[in-house]
């Protein structure tokens, strides 16, 4: 079964059509004429694998990892840094048009990119305590592929692959804190690399980015290529207006700690009360809330100049749009790692017009792509 790839989409999916069926297929560029092999059938479209490119886009290179293909964690090292960066900013562009309805497209900053190796300073270990084994899990499934090295991660994470003592350490601390699949018996090592160290779990590390010290730990989220991330801060430092910034779904504080300093009220607002106490000591300035960000919302009576949200890929919903658009900000600034619930969202927040966006390519080799956008109130509104 052979078809002419028509786009990329979501997940850096090749999308084309087959007889009126919609075709998502891993590892298939545009332009390109593949064979494709079926994984999963769905009602009007199927998910597939690329088994044969018979006409090669001139993007395409070869992957950079031995284990590329095998491992389950990344899916898109078939094209260079750059080339990476431009499709992943088509994607993001088309789920506007498609999914927001915004056919005249806001102006989009050039994206952002970096190198594929040594990116990574966040990283889930599999460990099987059982048969001794440790690596990642293998693509669609739950057994682990044996790794010795990973060019994503950075050089101390990496070590940590080759004899695999200290990640079976880590997961028998794991086991005994439940933390466990009770079927397969593996332990997920969750570790994150700071400035001078590696920890794991919950204890936690420094991490300077962008002159500003960041207390990070492994069992929180923390932006995975720090290396990019001074760009993301300076679209939303630019952005930002007023006195009064709201950040919901702080995390860690990482954007809230950007305004440390400047005399500005800064609400800080995270369910995680684990991240909340990491977020204290990164923006101890601001006021700090643990609580989800609707409910929280519809009791504080709180507003602001700029309200800044970077929610989870399952986005804001629609009840949480209707609410930041109720508070009448002058702006709004969305971070997103989901370009699809991001675009059903900003269609969804009324009286407010995307003027600019930006992609930033934080996961360079996989599909995944984060991008940011600035809402402005629209006249009259």
């Amino acid at each position: 079964m052979a078809v002419k790839i028509e786009k990329i989409v979501s997940d850096a999916l090749g999308f084309a059509h087959d007889g009126g069926r919609a075709i998502f297929i891993e590892g298939a560029l545009p332009g390109e004429v593949v064979e494709y092999s079926v994984r999963e059938e769905h009602n009007g479209y199927a998910m597939a694998d690329c088994t044969a490119v018979l006409e090669p886009s001139s993007m395409r290179r070869s992957p950079v990892c031995p284990y590329y293909g095998v491992c389950g964690g990344c899916s898109f090292q078939i094209v260079d840094e750059k080339d990476s960066a431009a499709l992943k900013e088509e994607i993001v562009k088309d789920n506007l048009r498609r999914i927001a309805g915004i056919e005249d497209l806001p102006v989009f900053i050039p994206p952002v990119y970096g190198a594929f190796s040594g990116y990574r300073h966040r990283a889930r270990f599999h460990v099987d305590l059982r048969s001794r084994n440790w690596g990642f899990l293998a693509k669609c499934s739950s057994s682990i592929v044996h790794t010795e090295y990973c060019p994503m991660l950075t050089e101390r994470l990496s070590g940590l692959l080759c004899e695999g003592n200290k990640l079976f350490e880590e997961g028998r601390a794991a086991m005994f804190r439940g933390e466990i699949d009770r079927d397969t018996g593996i332990a997920e090592v969750r570790a994150f690399d700071g400035d001078d160290e590696v920890t794991f779990s919950d204890r936690s590390v420094t991490m300077t980015v962008g002159g500003i010290r960041y207390f990070v730990a492994g069992d929180v989220f923390f932006q995975s290529n720090p290396s990019l991330l001074p760009a993301l801060f300076d679209f939303v430092r630019e952005n930002a207006v007023g006195s009064t910034i709201m950040d919901l779904y702080s995390g860690v504080g990482t954007f809230s700690a950007l305004f440390e300093g400047s005399g500005r009220t800064v609400y800080a607002v995270e369910r995680d009360k684990r991240c909340l106490t990491l977020s204290r000591k990164n923006a101890p300035s601001a006021h700090s809330f643990a609580s989800d960000a609707l409910s929280w919302g519809r009791k504080c009576g709180k507003r602001a100049d700029t309200v800044i949200v970077d929610p989870p890929r399952t986005g804001l919903g629609k009840d949480t749009c209707s609410l930041i658009s109720s508070w009448r900000p002058e702006r709004i600034i969305y971070i997103s790692c989901n370009s699809v619930t991001a675009a059903r969202d900003l269609k969804c927040i009324e009286g407010y017009g995307v003027s600019k966006a930006q992609v930033f390519d934080f996961y360079p080799g996989s599909g995944h792509e984060e991008s940011a956008y600035l809402l402005e109130r629209r006249k009259g509104l």
